[in-house]
């Protein structure tokens, strides 16, 4: 509530600056007003009422128009299997360092680029993977104990049976086995906290289907 009370005080203040300035300026008229003759009085006050409505009239237009920019939607989604990088995790072994979990045997099957095509758009490399022979019920187990023990990262949704892994790499490629983890962000006051946005790694496992996304997101 403070927060938004801030930024309402903010753009107050942004559209009403001409104003406050002009009157600033034009108040020391007023201690030689015996000098100044009337007309020249409603002059100026009719020219600085005129360029103080066509400055807060453009500043309106402007908010407007940034709103519209960065709410709107500029276009359907683009979606392409052309040119796509390539994964920095293609194996077990990859997966293991990015999710500390062991995995299967792994053949990818498919990727594609996806962009929401917006002005704050988010974006993700997605290659999907399906275990060879299918999983055995000790890759189930490997997961379940890491939803326990890593929770941060790992959750289980049981109504559609998706284990999901999501993490805010502090480097590339990740390696979680030599202690990389989540990137931090500093604030002032000392406290530190995950990001709200950037780079970021996920990985869905839906029966013998894994998709990894390496992606941004805002």
């Amino acid at each position: 509530m403070k927060k938004a009370l801030k930024i309402i005080l903010w753009i107050i203040a942004f559209l009403l600056f001409p104003i406050a300035a002009g009157l600033y300026f034009i108040w020391p008229s007023r201690i030689w007003e015996k000098s100044i003759s009337k007309g020249w009085k409603i002059f100026w006050w009719i020219a600085y009422a005129l360029l103080t409505a066509l400055l807060v009239s453009l500043k309106i237009i402007l908010c407007f128009v940034f709103i519209v920019i960065l709410c709107g939607d500029s276009g359907e989604p683009i979606i392409s299997r052309e040119d796509v990088p390539a994964s920095a995790y293609r194996n077990s072994d990859d997966f293991y360092k990015l999710t500390g979990v062991e995995f299967p045997e792994l053949e990818m099957v498919d990727s594609l680029y996806y962009d929401e095509n917006t002005f704050r758009a988010n974006w993700w490399n997605e290659y999907k993977f399906v275990v060879k022979g299918g999983a055995n019920n000790s890759f189930y187990r490997y997961l379940n104990r890491a939803c326990k023990v890593d929770s941060t990262h790992w959750e289980h949704d049981e109504e559609n049976d998706i284990y999901r892994y999501f993490i805010w790499p502090d480097q590339h490629p990740v390696d979680r086995s030599r202690g990389m983890c989540d990137r931090m962000v500093y604030f002032n006051d000392g406290s530190i906290s995950k990001p709200w946005d950037g780079d970021y790694i996920s990985v869905e496992i839906q029966r013998d289907t894994i998709v990894l996304r390496d992606g941004w997101v805002r």
